[in-house]
């Protein structure tokens, strides 16, 4: 069986949002950072920890004591924390690195908060708040946790004084609250590094990265359009053709300037290419 990269994060993302592997994508994604992540050792780490916890909460008297025991092995006992020095750096992206160095941005220390709480039987979901992910336990009635920062928990209110001078920029404060899917937290992570790789002029990386957000999104033409001219910056011009012509012929009505005058060049050259041979 194919055992790349981008086969792993196929499989992860196969089925129902409910069956997604999320562990398992977010593992798949860190392989665009370095190819020999291992997947076992990483899952023994975060079981070694859920052992600590269960140790720790030994009674399991409700989500927020089972919580609390979540939040002080992570971040009082091993140190995980919100990486505020480097905070675009990719490797906050990288659930390998985030494990190793115990440092990340809000979307992945969540995600290895919900990790944990998975196997200790509390109740979590990926709270897609506006620039800031956060955690939700204990179900839609339960309380918010900001694992970028300790773990704090936060009510309702705090949440809606985040948002004070923005609310009419943005969608209900209900909205905003609601859990995410496990696709919806895999393509954020991916949105994340897309970001920091174009800060950091990767193109080959960036280019996986939209490979890996097209298997989420297949009808987004507007990552066509991103992954073919980079594809055209970087002389691929046969794949350059291919997305760029599927993103003319996805129906947009204002299609870019730029892609259609790459697309005529493109086409040009395949034309005199096709007349000399």
């Amino acid at each position: 069986m194919e055992n790349t990269p981008e086969s792993d994060f196929s499989r992860a993302i196969a089925g129902h949002d409910h069956e997604v592997d999320l562990f398992g994508g977010a593992v798949a994604i860190a392989r665009l950072g370095r190819d020999d992540v291992d997947a076992h050792a990483l899952a023994r780490e975060l079981d070694l920890i859920a052992e600590t916890v269960r140790e720790r909460d030994a009674e399991r008297s409700g989500p927020d004591q089972l919580a609390r025991a979540v939040t002080a092995e992570l971040f009082e006992t091993l140190g995980y924390r919100g990486n505020r020095e480097h905070y675009t750096d990719p490797q906050n992206s990288y659930i390998d690195r985030v494990i190793e160095r115990r440092l990340g941005i809000p979307i992945t220390l969540s995600l290895i908060y919900m990790e944990i709480a998975q196997r200790v039987g509390l109740e979590c979901d990926g709270i897609g708040f506006p620039g800031h992910f956060l955690v939700r336990c204990g179900g839609d009635d339960g309380f918010f946790l900001d694992p970028f920062n300790g773990g704090e928990q936060l009510a309702r209110e705090d949440l809606e004084g985040r948002l004070e001078g923005h609310t009419s920029d943005l969608p209900s404060i209900d909205s905003l609250l609601a859990a995410v899917t496990r696709r919806q937290i895999l393509q954020r992570m991916l949105v994340n590094l897309c970001v920091a790789y174009q800060g950091m002029g990767d193109a080959p990386r960036w280019i996986a990265a939209l490979g890996f957000r097209l298997r989420l999104e297949p009808w987004n033409a507007a990552l066509y359009l991103e992954r073919g001219l980079l594809y055209y910056q970087q002389g691929e011009e046969a794949l350059a053709l291919a997305d760029l012509e599927r993103y003319v012929d996805s129906g947009e009505t204002n299609l870019s300037p730029q892609a259609i005058r790459v697309l005529d060049d493109l086409r040009m050259r395949r034309g005199r290419e096709g007349g000399t041979s």
